[in-house]
């Protein structure tokens, strides 16, 4: 499936430790899922898909995450 090169996902803070959100660039890898959604990849591993504006987190997250989806912002093409 096409989609942006790339987002910006804001990673929710963790529940109850008044914790900003985090922002993560992930960009768009050869990977796709078996419902054939593309899957972004970051500099730090973390995996997702992206459907509309909602980022989903795919297995395995990374330490300290504790919410299984994001907001997700296309990056615009340079």
């Amino acid at each position: 499936m096409a989609g942006p090169h790339g987002y910006r996902i804001t990673v929710p803070g963790r529940p109850g430790a008044h914790a900003p959100q985090v922002v993560v660039l992930v960009y768009r890898s050869a990977e796709t899922t078996d419902e054939g959604l593309a899957v972004y990849l970051s500099a730090d591993g973390l995996r997702v898909t992206v459907r509309g504006t909602v980022a989903c987190f795919l297995e395995p997250y990374p330490p300290g995450l504790c919410h299984p989806f994001g907001h997700a912002y296309p990056l615009a093409e340079s």
